[in-house]
């Protein structure tokens, strides 16, 4: 006997839901480091951060078009890039912090484009120099680019596996 109800599939909201709070709160977290406790990021700290809104774009925009899974999907697999490039950066910060390699000229202010005197005391002056190298901040003596190194790589598995498994539900069954 035929049922008399249509499966039809429909996509899950949670993947894109947790992909974005997870960014926002890790930006979050960034921003209280940096203005409540007075952490001052470098500059492989501030790169390390556009992954993170590259991530709260591409997730919005999934759960706008939650109702077409397969852009939904294929969104959040691009979350998984982001967060693949943002381990990326985090690795290469972690290597200058262990001295393994040495940090873009910009890390400790070794050029600073001025042309005069005058203008570099301007500018050291306004700018407090943030060296890539220096360390800290630590939680159970793990420093924060190699927190968001492992981090970074999860949520990029997470955002692989999850469209597959989690995505899509099949409703209206007997």
């Amino acid at each position: 006997m035929a049922s008399s109800y249509s499966r039809r599939r429909t996509p899950s909201p949670l993947p894109g839901l947790f992909v974005f709070l997870v960014a926002a709160g890790s930006l979050g977290f960034a921003f209280y480091a940096q203005y409540v406790q007075k952490l001052l990021p470098c500059i492989l700290c501030l790169y390390q951060r556009i992954p993170y809104y590259s991530v709260l774009g591409l997730a919005i925009i999934s759960l706008l078009l939650i109702r077409q899974p397969g852009l939904s999907r294929g969104l959040i697999y691009l979350c998984g890039v982001a967060f693949a490039v943002g381990a990326g950066i985090a690795f290469y910060h972690v290597g200058v912090q262990e001295l393994w390699w040495d940090g873009p000229e910009m890390c400790g202010g070794l050029t600073s484009g001025a042309s005069n005197i005058a203008d570099l005391k301007a500018q050291l002056l306004a700018q407090p120099i943030v060296r890539c190298d220096k360390i800290d901040w630590k939680l159970f003596g793990i420093t924060m680019p190699t927190v968001n190194l492992f981090f970074s790589i999860a949520m990029a598995v997470f955002c692989f596996l999850a469209p597959r498994s989690t995505m899509m539900r099949t409703i209206g069954q007997n």
